[in-house]
C-alpha cells in the first residue's frame, strides 16, 4: 500500500468521530486513491479559473468548494484538533503531488491538509448517507462514495 496521506490510525479515528464509521486499513488506501484524485480534480477547476482570470497563482477562492464541503472542513479541522493531529506531514505530502505547476497562495498552501482530510471525510459521509446502520466502511461502499463523489466535485 503507498503511503497514506493521514497516518492510518489518526483516520480511522476521525472517521469513527465524524461520520461513525469503523476503518480497516485496506479501505484506508482505496479511499486515499479516491481522495488523490478528487484533489486534483479541484486543482484543475482551480487551475482554470485562476487561468481565466489572467492569474499565475491559483488562490483559496478559486478552489470549487460547496457548503456542504465548508460543513465537512469544520467537522474535520475540529475532529484533528481533538485528536491532536499535525497537519505539517499531511501538507508536505500532498505539495509535492499536486498536479499543478503553478504557484499557490499561503492561505491555500496552510490549508491544504484540511481540504484533503475533509475529502476523507465527504467520502465517509456520503457512505453514512446512503447506509445510515453501516458501521465498518467496506469495498462497495466506497465505490458508490466515489461515484457520487466523481458526479458532484
Amino acid at each position: 500500500m503507498a503511503e497514506m496521506i493521514i497516518p492510518y490510525p489518526q483516520l480511522k479515528k476521525i472517521l469513527e468521530e465524524t461520520c461513525e464509521l469503523d476503518l480497516y486499513k485496506v479501505e484506508a488506501g482505496k479511499m486515499m486513491d479516491i481522495v488523490e484524485k478528487k484533489l486534483a480534480d479541484l486543482f484543475e477547476v482551480a487551475y482554470n479559473k485562476a487561468k481565466a482570470e489572467g492569474r499565475e497563482m491559483i488562490m483559496l477562492r478559486d478552489l470549487p468548494l460547496t457548503k456542504g464541503f465548508l460543513n465537512s472542513m469544520e467537522l474535520f479541522r475540529k475532529a484533528i484538533e481533538r485528536q491532536n493531529v499535525d497537519v505539517e506531514p499531511i501538507k508536505k505530502f500532498v505539495l509535492k503531488g499536486l498536479p499543478v505547476d503553478a504557484p499557490l497562495q499561503d492561505e491555500l498552501v496552510d490549508e491544504l491538509p484540511i481540504i484533503t482530510g475533509t475529502l476523507f471525510v465527504l467520502i465517509g459521509r456520503v457512505i453514512k448517507a446512503l447506509h445510515p446502520d453501516v458501521e465498518r466502511v467496506k469495498d462497495e461502499h466506497i465505490d458508490e462514495a466515489k461515484k457520487v463523489l466523481d458526479y458532484t466535485l
